[in-house]
């Protein structure tokens, strides 16, 4: 049945009856293609927002439709009705484009058009309060605030998009990201957090306009009587919540003048809390918060160095378990770099841990560096461990062809039974 002619902008795909998408077998690209089909997008919206190029997108859909994986469906707009007598048949009215209204989008970029309207739709409320910025209740506890913290991270991280062209979509997407770093550290920090809300109660009388009673403003209209002397004035006091708020402004001052002290002697971690106060007590200085993100991004590369180099102190005493979870904790502070993911990966598979983590961190460095022979050859040797022969075999012959000298992916090849993929580490065996 051919799924790509004339009628297949009309067409609606969606998942096949019992069809469970976690039981297929996909690489990440597949599926993220399949996460976009929720049976209101049509066959030609997904060739332009599936993240593959529209033959492979095509390509995909067309297998998945012969193997039952998908089923189509005409669009509401492309079904025929009966007309009334005497009358003629209006005309089929067709999908609005999907970029219309939204003259900023450009098919030709790197990045999916759904991101690209994901990007600006997130930029147009970059003023909300950080709560929503996350996706979170007012009063979240600090794992919700995790949670959806990676959950955007996954999305929106410059570092995903590498080597990409983002054309005017890689600044839109580095102030974006900006604001939800700033989001996370602030309300992940119960001290911060409470300077906040500090900040925020000493502000709202400060920024109100009190009103006076209707007896006052009588007075204050009425004309002044010949001989009477003017009433006598209150000199003017601060009142005590603009005291505050002024106490706090001047605190938030100092707080950044330490830290960017800090900063200039590279110490990064110093630097970011000092920082993190210093917007606490005045969240509405725009300069605190531009200097933020980088001072955060260097505190964030200091810690995770401090990680990595606890692994490796680890594996030397063969403590893989402590080796694991140090490498686990750096993720968080740099979870889209590929070596990093690729050596936690390894370390998970080679020392029996999670295999389901661990192919999520091969796949993840994978995506981010789709020529590196090694990423491709570990996740392979996952696959083929899992029992998923043919992703196995697809992901090892391409680490042959990026490298042709990977002896391991070769001998990975020719070694038979998909279940007894060889895991070594520092002299031991397992087999998955």
């Amino acid at each position: 049945m051919q799924v790509g002619g004339k009628n297949a902008p009309e067409r609606i795909p969606r998942l096949g009856p019992g069809v469970d998408p976690a039981r297929l077998a996909l690489t990440p690209a597949e599926g993220y293609l399949l996460s976009r089909i929720d049976g209101r997008t049509s066959w030609s919206e997904l060739r332009q927002i599936g993240g593959l190029p529209p033959a492979e997108v095509e390509r995909c859909l067309g297998r998945w439709l012969s193997e039952g994986v998908l089923v189509v469906s005409a669009a509401p707009q492309a079904r025929e009705s009966k007309a009334a007598p005497g009358r003629e048949p209006a005309p089929a009215r067709r999908p609005a484009p999907s970029i219309a209204g939204r003259p900023e989008l450009d098919p030709s970029l790197d990045i999916p058009l759904e991101l690209q309207r994901r990007i600006l739709e997130f930029g147009e409320r970059l003023d909300a309060p950080y709560h929503e910025i996350l996706g979170v209740p007012r009063d979240a506890d600090r794992k919700a605030l995790r949670h959806a913290y990676f959950q955007l991270s996954k999305e929106l991280h410059p570092d995903r998009y590498f080597r990409r062209n983002l054309g005017p979509f890689a600044k839109r997407l580095e102030r974006v990201f900006g604001r939800v770093v700033e989001a996370y550290e602030l309300l992940s920090d119960p001290t911060a957090r409470a300077e906040i809300e500090r900040s925020l109660a000493a502000a709202a009388p400060a920024n109100a306009t009190p009103q006076a009673s209707p007896a006052a403003a009588a007075a204050e209209a009425a004309p002044e009587r010949a001989g009477t002397p003017p009433p006598r004035r209150r000199p003017h006091v601060f009142s005590v919540p603009s005291r505050m708020l002024k106490e706090r402004k001047a605190r938030a001052k100092r707080f950044f003048e330490s830290g960017m002290a800090a900063y200039g002697a590279g110490r990064w971690l110093e630097a970011a809390g000092a920082v993190r106060l210093a917007i606490a007590h005045d969240p509405w200085n725009a300069a605190y918060k531009e200097q933020f993100v980088e001072v955060h991004r260097r505190a964030h590369d200091e810690r995770a160095k401090q990680l990595v180099k606890e692994a490796e102190s680890a594996l030397e005493l063969r403590d893989y378990a402590s080796a694991l979870r140090s490498f686990e904790e750096a993720l968080q502070d740099r979870p889209h770099d590929a070596d990093l993911l690729r050596r936690a990966a390894r370390l998970s598979f080679a020392s029996g841990g999670d295999l389901r983590q661990a192919k999520e961190w091969a796949a993840a460095a994978v995506e981010i560096e789709p020529r590196d022979a090694a990423a491709h050859r570990l996740l392979g040797q996952i696959f083929k461990a899992a029992g998923l022969e043919a992703n196995a075999r697809r992901e090892l012959e391409i680490a042959l062809e990026l490298d042709p000298k990977d002896e391991e992916a070769r001998a990975e090849l020719r070694a038979s039974g998909p279940l007894q993929a060889l895991r070594r580490l520092g002299g031991k065996r397992w087999v998955g």
